[in-house]
């Protein structure tokens, strides 16, 4: 069965931060529309003397109206600075979420490595992990390996040296997770 546009609509607007972005679509829409018929007034004006009594005091006063239309841009580029942060800070808390769930997956050796690699910005090479206490070449390979295969550390070759980088997001999470 094909689903009203009314239904679509409302499941749109159940997903996450869906609400923000049709309010600013909306505000973004009407400003659009406000400058359109801003600019239609003036070319009128420039064109006619003879205006309709709906028209007229737009014609006659869109000076007023570039003041006050310039005003609500400034306002909607608030509004829309707005939203966008409310939207944004929502996907910090979700990545800082999804990060703390991460690190309660990993092994204590994981987790030793994530930390070495958070305290250098996300890089570390694996000699470094190597040299940690208790971990020798073999293991930090293997923990190395482990990571990378589940997607949270990826290794570039520099010569015979392995360069060791956490993914963008993950490095953002887990920073979010450490409060820096």
């Amino acid at each position: 069965m094909e689903k009203t546009i009314p239904d679509r609509v409302a499941g749109f607007l159940h997903k996450k931060g869906s609400k923000e972005m049709l309010l600013l679509i909306c505000i973004l829409s009407g400003f659009i529309f406000f400058v359109i018929a801003l600019i239609f007034s003036y070319h009128i004006s420039t064109e006619q003397g003879q205006f309709s009594s709906i028209i007229g005091p737009i014609v006659n006063y869109h000076v007023e109206f570039m003041v006050a239309v310039a005003t609500l841009g400034v306002a909607v580029g608030a509004g829309a600075f707005y939203l966008l942060s409310v939207i944004v800070e929502k996907k910090k808390a979700e990545a800082k979420w999804n990060a703390n769930l991460l690190l309660k997956f990993l092994s204590e050796d994981e987790r030793a490595v994530v930390g070495i690699m958070l305290k250098r910005n996300g890089t570390a090479y694996q000699s470094e992990i190597a040299a940690l206490d208790g971990m020798s070449r073999v293991r930090a390979h293997r923990v190395i390996t482990k990571l990378e295969k589940r997607g949270i550390v990826e290794i570039r070759k520099i010569g015979k040296i392995n360069a060791l980088q956490l993914p963008g997001e993950l490095l953002d999470g887990l920073k979010a997770e450490k409060g820096e």
